[in-house]
């Protein structure tokens, strides 16, 4: 059984030469076998192809019209999940100028479970990705619109009483809430002295958490040039630019399975680890509805 590649190419330069370059690898696809979905959403300073295939990317394909037009820049990116590996490619005239790879995190054979919850404005309300470490505690990495923190849940087997930690910019657990699921009332307290978190712990959510913001979240403090691309296609939804927000190829495949003028959720979690998430959206993102 072949590979499944989700694989998104973003091609810049000038204007006149990106039309021409669109009608060009419209007719190279065509001749292509793909399988699985294509999918184009180009904006006026790029072209950018969202591609789900068996087997690798088309790469001879971009190559060739890469050569024919030597004045832009195609820029791939892909995620091969079966095989847990993510790379990065540029060409420019037909050859390779810069690339990349490295191993996904997984866990039993698959990536971390995520939550990602988006307004219907496109602001996003909740990310969250999680690992259980023991049979009463779970840690994790959270981001809203405007924050982010490192969490650990502690619940204990058959209880309704649970503990959420977060940071609060450092290496430290600084807030925890204390409640019950049942009652849905939590209250939070500042933890003075701060809790050190343990060098291998901060490492493996440093980790969990880069790998999670490389594949669904940009800044608006990046360096423009960066993030040029995600800028035009939010203008383009009409969703506004937070200091945090979901990628916009993420956000076509979420428009695309929901609709628009609805709130966009996508989920890995297990159902009986969904109230981890409506804890945290409770108590540590409840602040940015305050």
């Amino acid at each position: 059984m072949a590979l499944l590649i989700h694989a998104t190419v973003t091609i810049t330069g000038a204007k006149d030469a990106l039309g021409a370059c669109e009608a060009r690898l419209r007719r190279l696809l065509s001749g292509q076998f793909l399988k699985d979905e294509v999918t184009e959403h180009h904006g006026g300073q790029a072209l950018c192809y969202d591609l789900k295939i068996e087997g690798g990317i088309p790469f001879p394909v971009f190559a060739q019209a890469s050569q024919e037009f030597p004045g832009l820049a195609f820029d791939a990116e892909w995620v091969n999940v079966a095989a847990g590996e993510k790379g990065h490619a540029t060409l420019v005239n037909g050859r390779v100028t810069g690339q990349s790879s490295e191993r996904v995190a997984r866990r039993a054979g698959d990536e971390h479970p995520v939550c990602v919850e988006v307004t219907p404005d496109g602001r996003l309300a909740l990310a969250l990705t999680l690992f259980r470490v023991a049979r009463d505690e779970w840690r994790g990495y959270a981001l809203t619109a405007t924050r982010d923190a490192l969490v650990r849940v502690v619940r204990p087997p058959e209880s309704d009483a649970v503990e959420l930690y977060a940071t609060d910019g450092g290496p430290e657990w600084a807030w925890v809430w204390r409640g019950a699921l049942s009652s849905r009332i939590f209250i939070r307290d500042e933890l003075k002295p701060l809790i050190g978190i343990d060098e291998p712990v901060f490492r493996d959510l440093d980790v969990l958490a880069r790998n999670f913001v490389a594949d669904w979240v940009w800044f608006a403090a990046e360096r423009r040039e960066d993030i040029a691309v995600e800028r035009e296609r939010y203008a383009r939804y009409g969703y506004p630019v937070s200091a945090a927000n979901v990628r916009s190829t993420r956000l076509h495949r979420l428009r695309a399975d929901t609709g628009e003028g609805r709130p966009l959720v996508h989920s890995t979690l297990r159902a009986d680890e969904q109230w981890v998430v409506d804890l945290v959206r409770a108590t540590w993102a409840a602040a940015d509805e305050a």
